[in-house]
């Protein structure tokens, strides 16, 4: 198993670039890399030696980046409130509308993380502007955007 520990540490570098692909600072990337590395010294003794580690480290970094993004993935929009206490009474047929859209708009964002970016693209901001807000890449974003608004589609019924 010694030259699985040294194979392990020779690809560091390498699991480190990978790492930035999934995210957007260093310090993110290498507690990735961290995780990854703990989790597959964890479980050394399921690697099938026949088979590149790079293949089975890069499957555990990807498993371990879903499931850290799926827990932390419920983040609410903080200016629905907001939103919520600065609109203007006006026509009641407006009204309603108004309300189904914030009811779908605070389901969604239960299901998705994407419903910030969805708002935050709406309000005029640009991709690298919601990428710098949000600390996720530019691809997330406009992946999340793209997602988001599918989401919406459906739930408003377009």
């Amino acid at each position: 198993m010694g030259n699985f520990d040294q194979e392990l540490s020779d690809i560091y570098p390498w699991l480190l670039r990978m790492a930035r692909r999934y995210c957007y600072s260093m310090q993110d990337a290498e507690d990735l890399v961290g995780d990854t590395v703990y989790k597959v010294l964890l479980n050394r003794d399921r690697f099938d030696l026949s088979k590149d580690i790079k293949s089975w480290c890069l499957i555990v970094m990807r498993n371990t980046y879903i499931t850290s993004y799926n827990r932390s993935s419920l983040v609410h929009f903080t200016e629905y409130d907001i939103i919520a206490e600065n609109r203007s009474v006006g026509n009641p047929y407006n009204m309603i509308i108004y309300n189904d859209v914030m009811a779908v708009i605070m389901r969604c964002s239960q299901k998705s993380r994407c419903i910030d970016s969805v708002i935050y693209w709406a309000k005029g901001y640009s991709y690298d502007e919601i990428s710098n807000l949000l600390h996720v890449p530019v691809g997330t974003v406009k992946s999340r955007i793209s997602f988001g608004r599918k989401i919406l589609h459906q739930e408003l019924g377009y």
